[in-house]
Formats: structure tokens, C-alpha cells, sequence
């Protein structure tokens, strides 16, 4: 097991929308340890192509490999469904670009009008991924559904498809021969099953992941912390991923962090000790 870490997120600077070049967030992770990476380009851009290649130029070069891409998704605005058929094609593409192995998809925008109805749900979730797991299968990418938490977002009845471990492998189920498998979110999982149901529910995923978002929270907020800032018993998890083979990346998955560039580099060092220190188990 390797580690690999967000791109995006390093790119982000503290106190500030300005954000870090592609190369200076290279570096940073580089110097840290860290080879392997987590990124997908602006696919909203014109010139996505063409960034994309440009920026596999730049990996090349400093020896580290983009190993998934995270697809865009569109629940918290109007139309997702149809942004998310208009977009998602584009980022297989940069994903292949990219030499990314996995495509990381949200499978939640699709929302049933009224109570929630999972086979519904299910059947208009299948129908405009097709295409896209289509694609990533042209392409040579593996799609990877990542597990959610349920939101209540518009209202307090259930409408989050894929926050329950079975509708993951529903999705699943239903692409066979595609390489499709799961992109495990340790924090989204832990939102969702809390103390009682949390290694249940991963038992039922683990022969089924095939990359990871690995970061930690507490109190049911998706908080995108370091291991160890939160509840989740991270040996135990390790312990869990080992039975079941899971021999892919340990991808950390930060969004709220921001630390002065004066911090930043021994911030860095520090999350990657973290993680050399759970692979070991």
C-alpha cells in the first residue's frame, strides 16, 4: 500500500482564493514523500485538454504518477443530472490524459420528488452513468462509487442515493465487466454508520474497494481531518483493508486545512509520517 494525496487541496493557500501553481504544489508534495496523486484538471475550462496534458507533463517529469481523478459532481446546485452528463465524459478524458487508473464518481444526482423510492433512484442512476462507465471502459479507466453520507439536503425526508453500503454495491452490480469497483471515504463512512454499524457496513465494502479517501472526523460532521483527529479506530481499519486484500492506495482526502506557507512543509511531513505509519499495519 502506497500513499497518495489531493493535488487540489495543496494548491489551496491560506488566508487567500489565490491558489499555488500546479508546480509549486508538486514540489511541496514531492519534498514531503509523497509520488503518487489524487487530481483532476478544471474540466468546465475550454482548454481542458490541453491543461491536462501540460500538467502530465509536469508529474512526468518530477517522477510521481496521478493515480485517480475525481469526477465533478452537482448535487448542492439546479440540473446536476444534466451538468454531470455534460461534464463527466470531459473528465474521462482528462483522467486518461492524466494517466489517472481510477475515475472517483458520485452516484447521488439523481433525487426522487416526494418520499425516497431506492429502486427508482437506482433505475435513473444506472441510466445516465451508463454512458460514462461506457467511456471510462473506452478509455481504460476504472470507474470507482464512492460511498456518501445522507445530507437531508432539501429537506428532511431521505434523497441521498449511495450513503447506504448496499446501494454502493447496487451500482456496482450493475456495470459488470467494467472494472468498476468502490472508492471507500473513510469519513463519509464513519458520518454514516457512526460506532455502532462502522465495520459492519465496511466489511460489506471491503472486497469491493478498489482506491480510498482516507480522512478522519467526529460528532457525524464530515470534517476531512488527519487520522487520529477524530473516533475512527484506524488499526482496526487497517486491519479490515488487509483481510480483504485491498492492496491500492491509502489517499488522503483534505478540504477545510489551511496552513501558512510557513507551516506548510512540516504540515505536509507530518500527514505523510501519519500515513507511512498506518500502512505499516
Amino acid at each position: 500500500m502506497e500513499q497518495a494525496i489531493n493535488l487540489g487541496f495543496v494548491q489551496c493557500r491560506y488566508g487567500t482564493e489565490e491558489k499555488r501553481s500546479v508546480s509549486e504544489a508538486l514540489d511541496l508534495c514531492k519534498e514531503a514523500g509523497f509520488m503518487r496523486l489524487d487530481y483532476l484538471v478544471d474540466v468546465a475550462k475550454p482548454d481542458y485538454l490541453e491543461q491536462a496534458r501540460r500538467d502530465r507533463e509536469a508529474v512526468d517529469a518530477r517522477g510521481m504518477k496521478v493515480t485517480q481523478s475525481h469526477c465533478p459532481f452537482f448535487r448542492y446546485g439546479e440540473n446536476g443530472v444534466e451538468k454531470f452528463k455534460e461534464f463527466a465524459p470531459r473528465a474521462v478524458e482528462a483522467a486518461a490524459i492524466l494517466g489517472a487508473e481510477f475515475l472517483v464518481i458520485h452516484a447521488d444526482e439523481y433525487r426522487s420528488g416526494g418520499e425516497f423510492d431506492a429502486a427508482e433512484t437506482l433505475r435513473q442512476t444506472q441510466e445516465y452513468l451508463k454512458p460514462v462507465i461506457e467511456r471510462c471502459v473506452q478509455k481504460g479507466v476504472r470507474p470507482a462509487i464512492e460511498n456518501l453520507f445522507e445530507d437531508k439536503y432539501g429537506g428532511p425526508q431521505r434523497s441521498r442515493y449511495t450513503s447506504e453500503a448496499e446501494e454502493v454495491l447496487a451500482v456496482i452490480e450493475s456495470f459488470p465487466g467494467s472494472g468498476i469497483g468502490c472508492c471507500w471515504d473513510s469519513g463519509h463512512h464513519n458520518v454514516s454508520f457512526g460506532k455502532e454499524r462502522f465495520f459492519e457496513k465496511l466489511e460489506i465494502l471491503a472486497p469491493h474497494i478498489v482506491c480510498t479517501h482516507m480522512h478522519d472526523n467526529k460528532y457525524g460532521f464530515d470534517m476531512h481531518k488527519p487520522a487520529f483527529f477524530g473516533s475512527i479506530d484506524w488499526a482496526k481499519v487497517m486491519e479490515v483493508l488487509k483481510k480483504a486484500g485491498y492492496q491500492g492506495d491509502f489517499s488522503w482526502e483534505f478540504v477545510y486545512e489551511r496552513m501558512p506557507d510557513a507551516l506548510y512543509k512540516e504540515y505536509l511531513h507530518f500527514m505523510y509520517s501519519i500515513g507511512e505509519y498506518l500502512c505499516k499495519l
